[in-house]
């Protein structure tokens, strides 16, 4: 992460200060209660506190720990620093008596765990110029959704520095994101961003910030008021326009309307509504029947002590079930840890979105010719299968640096996966020919030979992250 290089270093820098730049208005929002912190001092806090936890966590990384002593060891930094922020953070002597300090406890440990939630979250993050543009646009709608908040119930004359920030950070990790996949285009191995380089991209960043800085002096009431004004000719000849056309429309559509006025008058007239008067006068005598004799309606209040002993049960479940589902997200995205990670570069087309329909089409004309093929039957699922096992292997590959061309086919692909995966020939054979089958022709996979297959790609996953550790 942080320490993967300086250029991927820079990328995790950049998207763990775009979070935390659109997760800090509603920090503050719900924190203030307890702690008046200025906005930027709010900010830094937040960006500190994640690189702190990005830091711990690629330590933990980097120490090899098998489960369950990293999990362990993850749960307890995550106590640990809760407890350490709520002594900072509050008066130390709230007792018992926790109603003065419950929601500022509550907001703290939930914003910790939030923090822990994104730092782990890096540990599996993308580095594609698509993974980080979602990113930027997914955090462009929480900001503006924040700073709204924020600009209501805090200090409205500091919401505009959340969004230079925001979108400083944000266009420096795009930018770094294109570098990225323009070295993939030429199949480099990566190497280190020149400082001369990231001179200029700080220096490029800078100058649109403050261009769209000096233009927004001119984006006022005043100046949007002018400019109306000074179209109002167009308006008139506008307005005029619309009325004749309102005109017309309502010409062609009296006789329409007309005959389903009287459609629906001669169809209502014929029906009995008895039924539904007596159904509506039963149903308003049983919401004003009178309670029962003798019941008490008044509410009971309960003891102080006990409301305060539900609070912190309430508290302690939730802390606890929020850090049961932290470490399960963590067990399920952990990475493998290499103690020399390079910068490698993914030879990928860059498509902004705009492939996905093209993808969608060719994800269905290959569904609809395996249903041909093997009708609705459990040979249709061995064949969906095993094309998704030969899908994954050629990701593998590809993230190895050994893309599969387009239109390259399977078995002219087989030599290029027997580099990527040395010693796993057999294995290998075995996938692509099975695929081959069910691809392009309709000789149906058996259970046993599915079961086969799971087990060598299984395999390979195993022999390639034993490989990665060695490195």
């Amino acid at each position: 992460m942080l320490l993967a290089g300086r250029r991927r270093g820079l990328i995790f820098f950049c998207l763990a200060g775009m979070e935390m730049a659109w997760f800090t208005p509603f920090f503050l929002v719900f924190c203030r209660p307890a702690a008046n912190w200025p906005p930027l001092a709010g900010f830094a806090g937040l960006l500190a506190v994640q690189l702190a936890w990005m830091l711990a966590l690629e330590g933990l990384n980097r120490l090899d720990l098998d489960w369950p002593y990293y999990e362990l060891a993850v749960a307890g930094l995550i106590v640990a620093t809760s407890l350490v922020l709520l002594r900072l953070a509050l008066p130390f002597d709230i007792g018992f008596n926790l109603t003065h300090n419950t929601d500022a406890i509550v907001v703290l440990v939930l914003a910790n765990l939030f923090v822990w939630q994104r730092a782990i979250h890096a540990t599996s993050r993308g580095l594609d110029f698509f993974s980080v543009g979602f990113t930027f646009r997914l955090g462009t709608l929480l900001l503006f959704l924040g700073g709204t908040i924020f600009y209501y119930y805090g200090d409205s004359r500091q919401v505009m520095l959340f969004l230079w920030i925001y979108f400083g950070l944000g266009l420096v990790a795009v930018a770094l994101a294109r570098l990225y996949e323009k070295g993939s285009s030429a199949q480099s191995a990566g190497a280190r961003l020149p400082l001369r380089r990231l001179a200029q991209l700080l220096l490029a960043v800078g100058a649109t910030l403050g261009g769209a800085a000096w233009l927004s002096q001119f984006y006022t009431p005043t100046a949007i008021k002018a400019v109306l004004t000074w179209l109002t000719p167009l308006w008139v000849v506008l307005g005029s326009l619309l009325l004749w056309l309102a005109q017309v429309l309502i010409w062609l559509l009296t006789p329409v309307v007309s005959w389903l006025v009287d459609v629906l008058s001669r169809w209502l007239t014929g029906i009995d509504w008895t039924p539904a008067a007596q159904l509506l006068d039963r149903l308003a005598s049983i919401s004003s029947a009178t309670p029962l004799a003798g019941q008490n309606n008044e509410p009971t209040e309960l003891p102080a002590w006990l409301l305060t002993g539900i609070q912190v049960i309430a508290i302690l479940l939730a802390v606890a079930l929020a850090l049961g589902l932290l470490l399960l997200y963590l067990e399920r995205i952990r990475p493998h840890p290499s103690r020399d990670e390079v910068e490698e570069e993914v030879a990928e087309d860059v498509t902004l979105g705009g492939g996905l329909l093209g993808q969608g089409v060719r994800w269905l004309k290959t569904m609809a010719g395996l249903v041909g093929r093997f009708g609705l039957s459990r040979q249709l699922l061995a064949a969906i299968s095993v094309q998704n096992i030969y899908a994954n292997l050629c990701r593998l590959a590809r993230l190895r640096g050994y893309p599969r061309r387009p239109a390259q086919p399977p078995d002219a692909y087989l030599p290029v996966l027997a580099r990527a995966f040395p010693g796993q020939d057999p294995a290998l054979v075995r996938i692509t020919a099975a695929y081959m089958r069910v691809h392009y022709g309709d000789q149906p996979v058996d259970p046993a030979e599915l079961a086969q297959l799971r087990h060598d790609y299984q395999g390979i996953r195993i022999a390639e992250k034993q490989v990665t550790r060695e490195r």
